[in-house]
């Protein structure tokens, strides 16, 4: 077997039926799909990998998925934010949004919560904002789904 990608040396928290947890795991992934999570053996040899990771004894996870998101607007973060929500929306976001989002801030406001998602372990979302198309094109330029 050819692999891609050699993930080892970690705690693999698995999603598997019983929630398995292997100390000292191992992932191989080859042509982007996982083909193997074991326990790493012993006193054989790694696996043949093009590439290889070595997780440090670090806990290994599938990646989480944020199911609600408004990604550019991390372009306004800790603008009046202590305020109620309509008075908030109405009085400083609306108005924040008509004046200054385009898909140019869009895509920069995007990639910018790509970097944030990506850094805790976020690889998938679902956003619900203006100018999409934008929103699509940085978010599979950062390599999410």
């Amino acid at each position: 077997m050819s692999l891609d990608l050699l993930i080892h040396n970690g705690t693999l928290v698995t999603v598997n039926r019983s929630f398995e947890v292997i100390e000292n795991g191992m992932i191989g992934i080859s042509e982007g799909i996982i083909s193997f999570v074991s326990k790493q053996p012993v006193d054989a040899p790694l696996p043949e990998a093009d590439r290889r990771i070595d997780a440090e004894g670090g806990i290994v996870i599938p990646g989480l998925v944020n199911t609600h998101t408004h990604l550019p607007m991390t372009l306004f973060r800790g603008m009046a934010d202590d305020l109620p929500l309509h008075k908030w929306l109405n009085e400083h976001m609306f108005p924040a949004e008509a004046t200054f989002i385009s898909p140019d801030t869009v895509r920069v406001g995007t990639l910018l919560a790509c970097a944030e998602m990506l850094l805790s372990g976020t690889t998938t979302c679902c956003d619900g904002y203006f100018y999409e198309a934008a929103v699509a094109e940085a978010l599979q330029s950062a390599g999410m789904r």
